[in-house]
């Protein structure tokens, strides 16, 4: 059937299955503008109501550099793992060659995530990190990653621009 946008047939056999979820903000902020957008176009006043609410919910979550939440990272086990053949995990460097990071860190064919990358030894919560790669629980820690921040700063100056402050 060719999708018709003057009359669009209801999708019967369009069905979803939510299989994780998160307290992602840079995710809230994307679904907030979707929302927003679309009451803005619609006049569904659910939508937008949903939207704003999305947008309260990351206001409660400040701090002194912007909004997120704390998580726990298991994926840092990676970080001290040398190149397996087998699998293509790790860091892979070719055959016989050698060189350095821009910091100086040796690169060889035993270099890890973390070897090559020594500088996050500097980072303050990095005791966190460490004691996970020596057996203790996972880190957590919140991240205050670009993207996200970028995200929640349009979702928040789309609002204004469609609804007013």
């Amino acid at each position: 059937m060719t999708w018709n946008p003057s009359s669009p047939a209801a999708n019967t056999n369009l069905h979803v299955s939510v299989l994780n979820y998160s307290q992602d903000v840079g995710v809230a902020s994307s679904l907030a503008k979707t929302l927003l957008n679309y009451a803005a176009k619609s006049g569904d006043a659910s939508a937008k109501s949903t939207g704003e609410g999305l947008l309260t919910g990351l206001m409660q979550h400040t701090d002194s550099l912007g909004i997120a939440v704390p998580e726990t990272r298991t994926d840092y086990n990676r970080f001290d793992d040398a190149y397996n053949a087998t699998s293509g995990e790790g860091v892979y460097v070719p055959p016989g060659w050698t060189g350095k990071m821009p910091n100086g860190d040796p690169i060889n064919s035993n270099s890890t995530f973390l070897s090559i990358r020594s500088f996050y030894k500097n980072d303050p919560q990095w005791s966190k990190v460490q004691s996970y790669l020596d057996g203790g629980p996972a880190p957590t820690l919140t991240y205050h990653r670009f993207w996200a921040q970028a995200e929640i700063a349009t979702a928040f100056s789309l609002h204004v621009q469609l609804f007013g402050s």
